[in-house]
């Protein structure tokens, strides 16, 4: 039962919208002068992830306050902080062993 348990908790982490959010922003970071972030508006952004900004606004509060997003300037961008490329590098990893026919997914 355990097992069903942490399977279903990998599920709901890789497949959440919040995840799913932080990888399209590290995507969407380009290089400036003033070092990489995205460039594209809320509504760009909420256009790209497929939902409306007012489902996208809670999204990126919640990514800001888990500190693995910031804003860049007041209306010009965010930055994925080093955390948050930490989320997304490790996550990713997990996935990967995750789907590797040598691991058992079976109890």
């Amino acid at each position: 039962m355990d097992h069903l348990n942490v399977q279903r908790g990998l599920v709901n982490l890789f497949t959440s919208d919040s995840f799913r959010l932080l990888c399209l922003l590290d995507n969407l970071q380009a290089d400036t002068l003033d070092g990489k972030r995205v460039r594209e508006s809320q509504e760009e952004i909420a256009q790209l992830f497929h939902v409306s900004k007012g489902k996208l606004n809670p999204l990126m509060q919640e990514l800001v306050a888990s500190g693995c997003i910031r804003k860049y300037r007041a209306r010009s961008g965010y930055t994925v902080t080093p955390l948050g490329e930490l989320v997304v590098r490790h996550i990713g990893q997990l996935e990967s062993m995750a789907n590797e026919p040598s691991i058992s997914t079976t109890a």
